[in-house]
C-alpha cells in the first residue's frame, strides 16, 4: 500500500516546480550525466573531474523546489536522500550537504564557495553562477 501512495504522490506532483542545476563560476564542467548528478547529490562523487572538491548545497526537505528537484532530477524522494546522507554521515564516508534557507542564500553561497553545486527555479546569468546541462 505504501508504494501505491508513493507512486500517486510522485505522479500528482510531477512538473509543479522546474529546477535548474547551477554551479560556481570556477567549475569547469558544463554538463553532467544524470548518473553523475545523482552521485553528486547522494554524496557518492565528492570531487570534480579536475580533482577539486564538490560542495553540495540543498534547500530544506520541505521546500517545494527541493521536493521537485529530488523527484524530477534525481529520481528519489526527499526522505530517500535523507536516509542516504544519514548512512554516509554516520559511517564517516562523507558529510551531509550544506542546507540553505532559500534560493537567495543558495545563489549567494554558490558565488562564494569554489566547487559548489545547487539548484534554482530559474536561471539568469546575472546571478554570478553558471548553469550545468544535464544529459
Amino acid at each position: 500500500m505504501r508504494w501505491l501512495v508513493s507512486l500517486l504522490f510522485l505522479f500528482s506532483s510531477f512538473g509543479l516546480t522546474a529546477s535548474v542545476v547551477v554551479v560556481n563560476n570556477h567549475v569547469e564542467q558544463g554538463s553532467l550525466t544524470q548518473a553523475q548528478l545523482r552521485n553528486i547529490f547522494t554524496m557518492r562523487q565528492i570531487r570534480w573531474s579536475d580533482g577539486s572538491p564538490i560542495s553540495v548545497l540543498v534547500l530544506s526537505n520541505t521546500h517545494p523546489l527541493h521536493q521537485s528537484f529530488s523527484r524530477e532530477q534525481l529520481r528519489l524522494f526527499p526522505y530517500q536522500l535523507i536516509n542516504i546522507w544519514d548512512r554516509q554521515n554516520f559511517s564517516g564516508v562523507s558529510n551531509r550537504p550544506r542546507q540553505v534557507v532559500d534560493e537567495a542564500q543558495m545563489l549567494e553561497l554558490l558565488q562564494q564557495i569554489p566547487g559548489s553545486i545547487g539548484y534554482v527555479a530559474s536561471f539568469d546569468p546575472a546571478f554570478g553562477v553558471k548553469e550545468v546541462r544535464i544529459e
